[in-house]
């Protein structure tokens, strides 16, 4: 029984340390009718606290990298690894967004709040090919947003007004914005599991094997 414990202890450790150790990319799946994509953001590896949020103080961190891959259906779809992100200036926050001219923005990720709301009004602005840009983000707070929850994107093409996330299946405004569970954490969990197992199967083993000794 000792022994199983252990096993357990270990594993929620393991568990424990995986989001820890992953703490500077966060991936994301938009599922949506007319948007769709998979996409890692990078950020630093230190989160900002005390920012203004939808109901009180979070914490975020700065995104300063996009990986992965989306589809405008109907529009442009690309592939991108380590696209370049439009950095803001020092103390940009929900409600003091960076606006280059053409798009509003602060590239924070508040990886604590739920669904859409993982970005503000401003959201990211990053570079998937050269010449183009896409802005993603979130209508749930930070300045101008219309506080209603959904999410959007908006490009320097024919894309370039604020385009709801539209999801035909679900039109309630469910969350379109939403985690993928980091490979390294199912790693660590998948191993936990199968020292589980094995330290149950030995222990119903034992048994048996002094049995064929002493017969």
């Amino acid at each position: 029984m000792r022994i199983i414990s252990l096993a357990l202890l270990a594993m929620a450790t393991a568990m424990a340390i995986a989001p820890a150790a992953m703490a500077d990319s966060f991936s994301y799946a938009i599922s949506g009718s007319n948007f769709t994509g998979n996409v890692t953001f990078t950020t630093e590896d230190t989160a900002i606290s005390n920012l203004p949020g939808l109901s009180g103080n979070v914490s975020a961190y700065v995104i300063t990298a996009a990986s992965g891959t989306f589809d405008i259906i109907g529009g442009p779809a690309y592939s991108f690894t380590n696209a370049l992100v439009a950095m803001p200036d020092n103390g940009a926050d929900a409600y003091n967004l960076e606006n280059n001219g053409s798009f509003e923005y602060d590239n924070l990720l508040y990886t604590g709040l739920p669904g859409n709301d993982v970005l503000d009004w401003g959201g990211v602005l990053f570079s998937p090919a050269p010449g183009y840009e896409l802005n993603l983000f979130g209508g749930g707070f930070g300045s101008g947003a219309p506080d209603n929850g959904t999410f959007y994107f908006a490009d320097n093409g024919s894309y370039h007004s604020n385009n709801p996330v539209i999801d035909l299946s679900n039109p309630d405004g469910a969350a379109v914005f939403s985690p993928v569970p980091e490979p390294g954490s199912l790693l660590l969990f998948g191993t936990g599991v199968i020292g589980l197992g094995l330290v149950v199967s030995r222990k119903a083993l034992k048994p048996a094997r002094r049995q064929t000794s002493n017969a």
